[in-house]
């Protein structure tokens, strides 16, 4: 997730044709791309960058790193109920689909779960006698 991040960042800070290519393939979106998308792209990409590699540290040092897996979780779950509150918006403006958007919310559900459970688990030290 976090290789895919980073990846997604780039291309948005690269242009907006390449970042609306990318929204095209990955998730069948229209994008009309003019100056208010691309620069709208760049700015985000930022943040999706920085959570890509938030997710990288967390990969590389789970135990350390562990607390994070809790913030990006929640971004995945605002992420699932953006998707599902304003999946009619979501349709008018990208042509994106209801299946579309419940495919995509399963996928995220997934990923999010698999981190929360794969977290190490805190160890309580052993007493000794």
């Amino acid at each position: 997730m976090g290789v895919y991040h980073l990846l997604m960042g780039l291309m948005g800070i690269w242009s907006g044709e390449t970042a609306a290519r990318a929204a095209q393939i990955l998730w069948q979106a229209h994008v009309t791309v003019d100056p208010q998308f691309s620069y709208l792209a760049k700015f985000l990409g930022a943040y999706v960058i920085a959570f890509g590699v938030m997710l990288l540290a967390i990969a590389k040092d789970p135990v350390r790193y562990g607390p994070l897996v809790y913030v990006a979780a929640l971004l995945g779950a605002i992420r699932i109920a953006e998707r599902l509150i304003f999946a009619a918006e979501l349709k008018q403006a990208f042509g994106i689909g209801f299946d579309r958007t419940i495919v995509t919310a399963i996928i995220v559900l997934a990923l999010n779960g698999g981190l929360i459970l794969l977290k190490p688990r805190e160890r309580n030290p052993v007493a000794s006698a």
